[in-house]
């Protein structure tokens, strides 16, 4: 099993812990640092109350975000760290709240509770300790299992069920046979979790690099199916599967609209389910109509008139997709050229504007956009036309 090796800050503020109590170093960090990952933040426990522990860490700018569950943050060095008092949980309510809690001074019935025996996992400085002996198998063999019962730990939250999949695709980690039982059977528990929640999750899922294995095993499952049953019906259609596999492989880290797009395809009824902001709702359905309308792009006429409708940083993305199983470097260079030569593309770049219409005595504010738009349509076939005296003598000609 690897070694823990801590940061000098992380170390200081263990031996600040245990100088005043115990402290622990939780999750995530040990989990990714005995897998061979490289670890994020740092979260620790303690058995020091409250009250104490905002006074030791009383220049470490310490703030409540959870008094309740006994937990502060401080800020040490420019970053961030949590601390929490071991607890145990007692009761939760079907949104997953805990509406009680014992606070507690052994680390062994804190990581009790915890979701999956690799998370279930502490370090003191010295030594590491375990939920149970499985745990130290399960990191071995990279398996992900859930603390105790299974159907347990999914009925105190059903967000686990997906936390499980996302944490097993993002870690190189397989589900347990037990474990995905588990989950298929409580599969209808998720639709208790709140949209935000569920959302947050399945996003993290299609950020990570292998979202195409999480979503065909969330639709195996039967879990696709309760949160988007629409996406679950067609999910096999125009290879879905094989598209996030390209995405995954060939534009890592970018925005997860494309995978939205690939999951929305032929059928759209389950955007409404999702609660996207204007800006990032727009650019997804404009993918999605205009998805397969780049075929038929041959020319700059062509370009500019999708360019007017979605604009450059969504066409980028509609190609970006559409590089799968179409040569997009065409076009790709096509859209670079027509920016650089700053070519008009909507109503403010051209060189008249209403009050130029209205000089030639047009007064109709419907007439007044209509020889605008026949300004902008002369001068998107040839942009040399896009001068004002020669746009004003041709509109002059249809009045």
């Amino acid at each position: 099993m690897k070694e823990i090796i801590l940061t000098k800050d992380i170390k200081k503020i263990l031996q600040i812990l245990n100088n005043n109590g115990k402290g622990y170093v939780v999750g995530g960090y040990i989990r990714d640092t005995l897998l061979g990952l490289k670890p994020k933040d740092c979260d620790f426990c303690t058995d020091i109350d409250y009250e104490n522990l905002k006074k030791i860490f009383k220049d470490y700018s310490p703030k409540e975000i959870g008094k309740a569950f006994g937990i502060i943050q401080i800020n040490y060095r420019g970053n961030s760290y949590e601390i929490a008092k071991l607890r145990k949980d007692i009761e939760f309510t079907e949104e997953r709240n805990v509406t009680g809690i014992e606070f507690i001074n052994s680390i062994e019935e804190d990581l009790q509770r915890r979701d999956f025996t690799v998370n279930a996992i502490a370090f003191d400085g010295k030594k590491l300790i375990f939920s149970s002996e499985i745990g130290k198998y399960d990191i071995d063999k990279r398996i992900l299992r859930f603390v105790g019962e299974a159907n347990k730990r999914i009925e105190e939250d059903p967000l686990r069920i997906l936390r499980a999949i996302r944490i097993a695709s993002e870690k190189g980690l397989k589900i347990l046979d037990e474990s995905k039982k588990a989950i298929f059977e409580q599969r209808e528990t998720i639709k208790r979790v709140s949209v935000e929640r569920i959302q947050d999750e399945l996003f993290k899922i299609l950020k990570g690099e292998n979202s195409a294995e999480a979503i065909e095993l969330l639709n195996s499952l039967g879990i696709l199916e309760q949160i988007l049953p629409n996406v679950s019906k067609n999910i096999e259609e125009k290879k879905k599967i094989e598209y996030l596999k390209f995405l995954d492989k060939n534009f890592k880290n970018e925005d997860i609209i494309l995978k939205l797009v690939v999951l929305f395809l032929n059928n759209q009824e389950d955007i409404g389910k999702l609660k996207l902001d204007g800006k990032r709702k727009k650019i997804l359905k404009d993918i999605l109509i205009n998805f397969d309308m780049i075929e038929a792009l041959k020319t700059d006429y062509d370009i500019k008139k999708i360019l007017q409708v979605v604009g450059k940083e969504t066409l980028l993305k509609l190609l970006q997709i559409k590089s799968y199983n179409y040569d997009i470097g065409f076009l790709k260079n096509k859209i670079e050229e027509i920016y650089l030569k700053n070519d008009p593309i909507q109503l403010k770049d051209l060189k008249i504007n209403g009050a130029d219409i209205i000089g030639l005595g047009v007064t109709d504010g419907l007439q007044i956009k209509k020889y605008l738009e026949l300004g902008l349509e002369k001068v998107l076939k040839n942009p040399k036309l896009n001068n004002k005296d020669i746009l004003l003598k041709l509109i002059k000609e249809d009045l």
